[in-house]
């Protein structure tokens, strides 16, 4: 291979140690518990049971799929348990990549590792890597990469999920770099389709692609040594001169686990509303606030986040998940946001829209944005007028969940308890993954546990039309 990008990170992934830091397993464990929830919460989503549908009739194979009897070939079962990590939008943010990334790596890396009857540890170990590559690319190509329209969470994620599959298959690092290169070849995904089935289809896709690339990279197939760097390569093509390339940066140095760690969507809705909603949630708990005693909410925020939230009225799941009034209106109301708020009932709550009216949400002018920091780039500042005339104010730069403000154990059980209700063996079991000798019982233990069919939020004809 020759000299740059992809052939570095080829020889890092393969000839690496094995990962012992404690802070970094610790995250990623509470990474895949967090993810594990939502692949839970998203089993018997309409997308993703369309998609085991489908991949029902490629055949059987070892792995198992979430909630579902049957089990599937690696890459099947990665595509749809990864359109199920995905299909409720409440899986995790990674900062550099401007995506969803645990989403993509867990269940790839799960697949392989229960066809090849690998451990716990190695599970973690291979999560690690594959973020680390996920964040390096989306270094060198975001934000460019992503305002072009790239859903990033499917063109940057199947890299990583290429590099864990080949780390946890022990790949020497010439076919670790056949396995991005051929993880090139399949990347894509438009946020034109936002608002439809696609959007958390787009999350299996990647995995699925990862599975494979990294298979075919074993079998023996090649591709192009240089496939992220150059004329024609992915940062040419996806991103373009005006990105940030991919620089001199240490691979690893230090874990981008430990730099950025993963944004925990503590919240069931959009990334953008959730900064607003911790300061309203402050607010609420510093000053004892009741919904009686406010007149009006105002929220600032940049343009990004105005323009990712823009229903003002909701009148589906998915646009309720993107409105800024209804979450604030949740919030004031009662103090949290569950999965159960963000259903065709819940949208009939007559307390909740007699809110809207008094909740405006401005942008910033050019000039007067809010600072852009890593782990911060959809901040938020909220002012709530009292009926006494008082005004009281608070600004949130990260979102809860976040390394810089880093949610509860209490919170994150909470969250995974409305994900998976019930199941406090299976919290167990990932409470001790790094433990496991064998993930096999655990996958096991995942195809029962799925809760009743939901409606998809992105199967709304309303939706269809919606961008973030």
């Amino acid at each position: 291979m020759s000299a740059g990008i992809t052939s570095s990170l080829a020889r890092w992934v393969a000839r690496a140690p094995r990962i012992r830091d404690r802070r970094a397993l610790a995250l990623a464990k509470g990474a895949l518990k967090d993810i594990i929830g939502c692949m839970i919460a998203g089993a018997r989503d309409e997308a993703t049971l369309r998609v085991a549908r489908a991949a029902g009739g490629w055949g059987a194979g070892p792995c198992s799929v979430v909630g579902q009897s049957a089990v599937l070939s690696a890459p099947a079962a990665a595509l749809v348990n990864a359109t199920a990590a995905h299909a409720l939008d409440y899986d995790d943010n990674f900062h550099p990549m401007a995506g969803h990334a645990t989403a993509v790596l867990a269940p790839a890396i799960l697949a392989v590792a229960e066809a090849r009857d690998a451990s716990g540890h190695g599970v973690l170990d291979a999560y690690i890597v594959g973020l680390e590559v996920q964040a390096r690319i989306g270094e060198g190509v975001n934000l460019v990469h992503y305002e072009r329209g790239w859903h990033s969470t499917s063109t940057i994620g199947i890299f990583g999920a290429a590099a864990a599959c080949a780390r946890l298959l022990g790949l020497d690092a010439q076919r670790v770099g056949a396995a991005l290169s051929l993880a090139f070849s399949m990347a894509g995904g438009s946020k034109l389709q936002f608002g439809t089935m696609a959007k958390p289809m787009h999350a299996g896709l990647a995995a699925q692609h990862g599975v494979m690339a990294a298979d075919l990279a074993a079998s023996g197939m090649r591709g192009i040594a240089e496939p992220l760097e150059g004329l024609w390569g992915f940062r040419d093509l996806f991103a373009g001169a005006a990105s940030p390339g991919y620089g001199a940066r240490p691979i690893g140095k230090p874990l981008a686990i430990e730099k950025y760690g993963l944004k925990a969507k503590i919240h069931p809705c959009c990334a953008s509303a959730h900064c607003a909603i911790d300061a309203l949630l402050a607010l609420r708990t510093d000053y004892g606030l009741t919904a009686a005693q406010v007149e009006h909410v105002d929220v600032l925020v940049n343009r990004m986040s105005y323009d990712n939230l823009m229903y003002a009225n909701p009148r589906t799941e998915l646009e309720a998940r993107f409105s800024m009034h209804w979450c604030i209106a949740l919030a004031l109301l009662q103090g949290r946001l569950g999965l159960a708020d963000f259903t065709p009932a819940a949208l009939g709550r007559k307390e909740v829209r007699a809110w809207l009216p008094r909740i405006a949400m401005r942008h910033t002018r050019p000039g007067k944005e809010h600072p852009l920091m890593d782990n911060g780039r959809e901040p938020a500042s909220v002012s709530v007028l009292l009926k006494d005339g008082r005004r009281l104010e608070c600004y949130a730069q990260h979102a809860k969940g976040t390394l810089q403000a880093p949610a509860s154990a209490a919170e994150l059980d909470a969250k995974f308890e409305d994900c998976a209700p019930g199941r406090g063996a299976l919290r167990d079991m990932l409470d001790r993954f790094d433990a496991l000798g064998s993930v096999r019982p655990f996958m096991r233990a995942l195809r029962t546990n799925a809760p009743p069919r939901r409606r998809s939020p992105s199967a709304s004809r309303a939706a269809r039309g919606h961008r973030r």
